[in-house]
């Protein structure tokens, strides 16, 4: 026997689970943006810790060289 009203029901839940499917992937979408981003802020603090040790470690050594001397 057809009922109208549990087709109409149907209809909505999956309406309702079309737009949180949707929605989820939207928020993947954001998330691998943002991890990118983060992921190369990171990066790029690495490379300036390196530089800044490189750079004092040589400043040490001519300093502790030159006390030396």
């Amino acid at each position: 026997m057809y009922d109208p009203f549990a087709e109409e029901e149907r209809k909505t839940r999956r309406e309702r689970l079309r737009f949180w499917r949707n929605l989820s992937r939207v928020g993947d979408f954001y998330a691998w943006l943002i991890g990118t981003v983060v992921l190369f802020a990171l990066l790029a603090l690495l490379f300036s810790m390196f530089s800044f040790v490189r750079q004092s470690v040589t400043v040490f050594l001519k300093t502790l060289l030159g006390g030396i001397q």
